[in-house]
């Protein structure tokens, strides 16, 4: 497995090292137990392909130019030091770089102000995302059409993650570990690098359709409506399902949330067309009545405006990529 990092002038190294670190350790510990799983293999990508003086006056040596990311088979972009905004003038060709690797559904992990390199190229257009707190005015600011979660701290839209700080990626990192080797690996290695269990590594992130957070009574929300994509609904009896006033819940949604329930809903109708379309052989018009949608045409402008594709044009893709996965064309 390929995984490529990006080195810049002020990337924090760590958000380089200690992925390497936490991933190579897994992997030793995997064959020394005699676990199949994939073997990393690291690559500090810079813009001349010899290294990068980052933060803190170290210097990376560098294994490869930006270029080669489009080879990897998972990115890492480190946070940046500082206002990212100078380096996302400074270096155009990253960005576009990065926004080639997501059209080829490359997955990429983007850290703290490393999330400005994705949302500069459009990528993250219509996606959930998180950056670090000290930036969500200007990142709002600068990036209106990215759906930006100030309460998550780990976001995951279509093979884009995205982790608030290093120490969420530390928890990022052990899901991963946990999904390509072992949940005792992951325990392991937790132990090493954290002084603390996290409780949230089987599902670390967030991402639409997602229950993570801390109010129950928004959670039954939530199910209610997961059980009910095809039936439309007035809040009034969504507030009655939880015991809630109107008011409240409304509120109270879209602190949990981000969105308001009528939102949540129609994000989860798009959500699950989408999981029809790679797995099923119906129509888009029988998809789309099947969903409540009783207009095809608007079904299929709401779905080009969340996936930037027509529903055909996604199942044709997502089809494409399971059939290269399956004949071991790429390692997932």
């Amino acid at each position: 497995m390929k995984i490529g990092f990006v080195a810049l002038p002020r990337t924090l190294a760590t958000g380089i090292t200690l992925p390497c670190e936490m991933l190579q350790a897994a992997a030793q510990l995997a064959q020394a137990r005699g676990f199949s799983g994939p073997t990393p293999a690291f690559q500090v990508l810079a813009q001349d392909g010899l290294g990068e003086q980052v933060a803190g006056g170290l210097h990376l040596r560098a294994q490869g130019h930006w270029t080669e990311l489009l080879a990897c088979d998972h990115i890492f972009v480190p946070p940046l030091w500082g206002n990212p905004l100078p380096m996302l003038r400074r270096f155009p060709d990253l960005v576009a770089n990065l926004a080639q690797a997501a059209r080829r559904d490359i997955p990429i992990v983007a850290t703290g102000t490393g999330v400005c390199l994705l949302a500069e190229s459009g990528t993250l257009d219509q996606r959930v995302a998180t950056t670090h707190w000290y930036y969500f005015s200007r990142f709002t600011q600068r990036y209106p059409q990215v759906l930006l979660r100030p309460r998550q701290s780990i976001t995951w839209d279509r093979d884009i993650f995205c982790a608030g700080s290093v120490n969420a990626l530390t928890d990022l990192v052990l899901y991963f570990i946990r999904t390509w080797y072992d949940e005792d690996i992951m325990g392991v290695i937790e132990r090493h690098f954290s002084h603390e269990v996290s409780r949230t590594l089987s599902q670390p992130y967030y991402r639409l359709g997602g229950l993570q957070h801390d109010d129950e009574d928004i959670v039954a929300a939530q199910a209610w409506l997961l059980d009910r994509l095809d039936k439309p609904f007035s809040l009034q009896q969504l507030a009655q399902a939880v015991g809630l006033s109107s008011r409240t819940l409304s509120r109270r949604f879209v602190n949990a949330t981000g969105e308001s329930p009528k939102q949540y809903w129609l994000q989860l109708r798009l959500l699950r067309a989408e999981e029809m379309l790679r797995e099923t052989n119906l129509s888009v018009q029988d998809i789309a009545e099947l969903l409540g949608f009783s207009d095809a045409s608007y079904f299929i402008r709401l779905f080009r405006q969340r996936a930037g594709v027509t529903p055909n044009d996604y199942r044709r893709v997502s089809r494409a990529k399971q059939f290269s996965v399956h004949a071991g064309w790429r390692t997932v």
